[in-house]
This record gives structure tokens, C-alpha cells and sequence, in this order.
């Protein structure tokens, strides 16, 4: 079996996917999040994507709890929001940067998200599936947050190898 699991690692390390913050807050107002690239889209009707959630992450009670979730697909420039949200011994960091929005536990109702970013995805668990070390959540999507002040291309944050890498621009 270590072999399988190491031989995938090693494989989809290999398949670059986007980053995202997935983001949430718990019930006494408090900001939690975490760094994803296990992340789709399942079906536009309805609307829904799904995220992968490591059941030992900070994030994954609340989740749990809460049933609600935001994810913030990072931009190149987010890159130094990253590596907060990657390490455990730096959660206290996580959301100091002035780039978030609805931070603060007064903002009720509301999750932190990323107003900058290439694109932001909020909803609802619909279904929540363990599997293995994590558990999947299907989440229905309740609103698609529009980016304020965006260049007129996002150049999104690509994972390849354990790293961040950039994409070339697709000409017209």
C-alpha cells in the first residue's frame, strides 16, 4: 500500500492544478482556513463543487460544524498568503493581511474571502462523503463573488512539482 501512496504522490505532483484558499468561520466568529488544489467543479445544475478536507486540518471542524465554506482561487500575486495557510504553526498569521474581507467576527453571516482574487465560490455542504483520511464535501453553491479591481487577465496560481509555477499567457 505505501507504495501505491507513494507512487501517486509522486504522479500528481506531476498534474498541475489551481490553488485555493478555502476558507470558513466558526460558530463564535472566529476565521479558519486552509490551502487546497483538491478542488472541482461537479455540476453547473446544480451548481456545485467539491473539496477534499485532510480531517486533521484546523479547518475541518468547522466545516463540519457549520456546514459553510468559501473558496478564494488565488492569483500569482497571493502568493505570499500562501505558506500561512500551509502550515499549522502559522495559523495565527493567516488572515492579518488588509487583502481579506469579512474577517472580522462582527461581519455575521459573512465568510473571509478574497476580493481580489481570480475567482470566489461560497456555499453550503450538501453532502459530506469520508474517504480515507478525509472527507469530500459537496458543496451547492450559493453565491459567485465577482472580484473587485482585477487586471483584465488573472494570471492564476498554479501548483506543478510542490511549487507555485507561472502559465504562459493564451494568445488571442
Amino acid at each position: 500500500m505505501h507504495h501505491l501512496s507513494s507512487g501517486l504522490k509522486e504522479a500528481m505532483r506531476k498534474v498541475p492544478s489551481a490553488v485555493a484558499l478555502v476558507t470558513g468561520r466558526d460558530e463564535s466568529g472566529q476565521p479558519h482556513g486552509m490551502a487546497a488544489s483538491a478542488v472541482i467543479s461537479v455540476s453547473m445544475d446544480p451548481p456545485s463543487m467539491l473539496v477534499a478536507v485532510n480531517r486533521t486540518a484546523g479547518l475541518y471542524p468547522v466545516v463540519e460544524a457549520t456546514r459553510r465554506l468559501c473558496i478564494n482561487f488565488l492569483a500569482q500575486h497571493h502568493e505570499h498568503l500562501l505558506e500561512p495557510f500551509s502550515r499549522s504553526d502559522m495559523r495565527g498569521q493567516r488572515f492579518v493581511s488588509p487583502e481579506w474581507a469579512d474577517v472580522e467576527p462582527s461581519a455575521p453571516g459573512r465568510l473571509p474571502w478574497l476580493p481580489n482574487a481570480c475567482a470566489v465560490v461560497c456555499g453550503e455542504v450538501d453532502k459530506a462523503v469520508p474517504y480515507g483520511t478525509h472527507t469530500l464535501f459537496i458543496v451547492r453553491v450559493l453565491d459567485v463573488l465577482r472580484p473587485q479591481e482585477l487586471p483584465m487577465e488573472c494570471q492564476p496560481m498554479v501548483w506543478l512539482e510542490g511549487r507555485s509555477v507561472p502559465l504562459a499567457p493564451v494568445a488571442a
